[in-house]
């Protein structure tokens, strides 16, 4: 499942990106689909919140993988949804979440052969190592929350 939430519709490079993206969900769908199944899910549009967690706990997986990214909240909402303790999380090295999400499988995205056998792991790995990672991630996001993110930044806007 790809939920792809638009943004930037008016650079010309995002509406570029978003073509590139839909011929290659086309060509795997095309190729690999079978009548009343496709491998890829891809949606473009924003979701309600209670439509985004029930993808969030239905996912076996997520992988987060941006090239250059701020916090990235959404690693930390699959992890916060992950309520039975269980899920893989592979999330970009260049992630501001990576730093803090230690206990996921941190990929540079860059190295596509690492990311496919990250992935492959990640489907997978046995229960009880999914459940000992996500207890820590798990941890980590709920004792760093918005107030502990807020401090960081002023300690670090003070040192300077």
């Amino acid at each position: 499942m790809q939920v792809a939430v638009p943004s930037r519709e008016q650079v010309p490079a995002y509406q570029q990106l978003r073509v590139d993206i839909e011929q290659i969900v086309g060509r795997i769908n095309g190729t690999y689909g079978e009548p009343g199944w496709v491998p890829v899910s891809y949606l473009y549009r924003t979701l309600p919140l209670e439509e985004v967690i029930a993808y969030y706990v239905a996912a076996d997986v997520m992988l987060v993988t941006p090239l250059r990214d701020g916090m990235n909240l959404v690693a930390k909402e699959y992890v916060a949804s992950r309520t039975a303790g269980d899920g893989v999380l592979v999330l970009s090295e260049f992630a501001g979440a990576a730093e803090q999400l230690r206990a996921a499988l941190i990929v540079n995205p860059y190295d596509v052969d690492a990311v496919v056998e990250t992935l492959s792991y990640a489907t997978t790995m046995p229960v009880d190592e999914q459940q000992q990672r996500m207890r820590k991630l798990r941890n980590v996001v709920r004792k760093a929350d918005v107030f502990d993110w807020a401090r960081d930044c002023l300690a670090t806007l003070e040192d300077r």
